[in-house]
């Protein structure tokens, strides 16, 4: 499964409530990031990182991740 399915079925799977907290976590990691801007190829090393990671099963499952994300924020 690809990064982008993983993220839509977690989307998919969460309730209003659920959604406002992701966006509130999201908006608060790209205000810590400061005005960092990503070159082509910073965004394509992460990506193959990525890439990589994924092909040698350092991923985990949609489920899994939003279980965490639940506990984590008292979902």
């Amino acid at each position: 499964m690809s990064t982008l399915d993983t993220t839509v079925s977690m989307i998919q799977k969460c309730t209003e409530d659920e959604l406002q907290v992701v966006q509130q976590v999201i908006r608060q990691f790209f205000l810590n990031r400061g005005p960092h801007t990503t070159t082509k190829k910073q965004f394509l090393e992460e990506l193959q990182i990525s890439r990589r990671q994924h092909q040698n099963g350092q991923n985990q499952e949609s489920s899994e991740a939003l279980a965490e994300l639940k506990e984590k924020y008292g979902l």
